[in-house]
C-alpha cells in the first residue's frame, strides 16, 4: 500500500546563481578546481569517490579475512627508512614558504636550529613504511 498523502515538501527559497555556483550542467575539471568545497556533488567526483570506497573495503575485507593487521604508518618521520637517495625535508622554520632554505633558523655555529622547528629535529616525508611495520612483527 502506498500513501503519499503523508508526505509533503516545503520550498524555503531560491538557489541563487551567484551564491550556489555548481548547477545541473556539465562542467570542466578546471571550473571544479575553482570551488574545491563544491567538487563531491558532482557526478564525476562522487563516482570516483564511491568506485575508491568500494575497492578500499574489498581490499582491506581480503586481508582482514586472512589474519591481516592494517597498520597506519607515518607519511612524515624523522628516520632514513631506505638509507639511500635524498629525502624531501619537512619544515615550519622557513618564514615565507617563498624564501630559499638558507633563510632557515641558524645557531650560532651556522647550523639549522630545529628547536624552532615543529618536529624539533630534521623530518622528512618517509619513503618506506616498512621500518614501522617490522615493530608490529
Amino acid at each position: 500500500m502506498n500513501d503519499n498523502s503523508k508526505h509533503s515538501m516545503t520550498i524555503f527559497g531560491s538557489c541563487p546563481q551567484e551564491k550556489y555556483p555548481l548547477s545541473k550542467k556539465k562542467h570542466t575539471k578546471e571550473f571544479l578546481r575553482d570551488i574545491m568545497h563544491l567538487r563531491p556533488r558532482t557526478n564525476l567526483i562522487g563516482i570516483v569517490a564511491r568506485i575508491r570506497n568500494s575497492l578500499s573495503i574489498a581490499t582491506h575485507e581480503y586481508f582482514q579475512k586472512r589474519g591481516f593487521l592494517y597498520v597506519h604508518t607515518p607519511m612524515i618521520t624523522t628516520s632514513d627508512c631506505e638509507g639511500a637517495g635524498e629525502m624531501f625535508q619537512v619544515t615550519t622554520t622557513l618564514p615565507d614558504a617563498a624564501l630559499p632554505a638558507s633563510e632557515l633558523a641558524k645557531t650560532q655555529d651556522g647550523k639549522v636550529d630545529y628547536t624552532k622547528d615543529f618536529f624539533k629535529k630534521p623530518a622528512f616525508l618517509t619513503v618506506s613504511g616498512q621500518l614501522n611495520v617490522e615493530n608490529f612483527c
